[in-house]
């Protein structure tokens, strides 16, 4: 099985998601699934969540529903999403998930709340997934919120920690999430690590990498194929 964690303002409801819904989207699930030769879940996750601990929470609650599927082998668990969604897959896996999840994949993914609110572009809606108004100054924001900053804590891991097979898909030209403070330490963070870490940066190319079309496509389903 391989968890899909959305992006900001992406959602699931009841009967209905935003990535059933736009052709894009449809077609690289296709292809994580046929790859893996596995299921794609997701949640609600309580929203425009930044990795908050109540996402976390959420995430831990659907991973243990999924493992007492008859059909589903925890064994072979994969993770992927983008944008804030890359804040809580990091928090799963340093937290409820550690040690249980084979393989990530993350597309223009944010890992550092911090660069999130000193960048200032997404500052106040981070801050409002924390309760915090977004007014707060940058150090007390910082301060504040560190403990659900996945990059510091990827950072201090020691070599041989439990990580999953890692692939970072990231434009190399994105003002939203800028890979010169996310996908590039991540990367060196996984591998100071002792990760097994791919990291794509894709010259020319924004935000929204899975607007790529086939090239990430087949880059997913190879990823997941050879992972799970």
């Amino acid at each position: 099985m391989v968890i899909h964690h959305h992006g900001a303002r992406g959602y699931v409801r009841e009967g209905s998601a935003d990535w059933l819904k736009d052709e894009g989207k449809v077609a690289y699930l296709r292809a994580v699934m046929e790859g893996g030769g596995c299921a794609i879940a997701s949640s609600h996750a309580s929203g425009d969540h930044w990795g908050n601990a109540e996402a976390v929470a959420a995430n831990a609650a659907l991973f243990e529903e999924l493992a007492g599927c008859p059909h589903v082998d925890t064994g072979r668990a994969g993770l992927m999403g983008g944008g804030l969604g890359g804040a809580l897959i990091w928090n799963s896996v340093l937290g409820p998930l550690a040690g249980r999840v084979k393989a990530v994949a993350v597309m223009q993914a944010v890992v550092s709340l911090e660069a999130t609110v000193r960048e200032r572009k997404f500052k106040a809606p981070c801050l409002e997934a924390y309760g915090l108004p977004e007014d707060t100054p940058d150090d007390e924001a910082v301060e504040a919120i560190a403990g659900s900053d996945p990059l510091p804590r990827l950072e201090n891991m020691r070599p041989g920690s439990p990580l999953p097979r890692t692939a970072i898909y990231h434009g190399a030209e994105d003002v939203n999430i800028p890979p010169d403070t996310n996908a590039v330490p991540l990367a060196e963070a996984l591998r100071r690590a002792g990760g097994d870490v791919t990291l794509e940066l894709f010259p020319g190319v924004g935000h929204a990498v899975y607007a790529m079309g086939k090239p990430i496509e087949e880059r997913l389903k190879a990823f997941f194929s050879d992972s799970l």
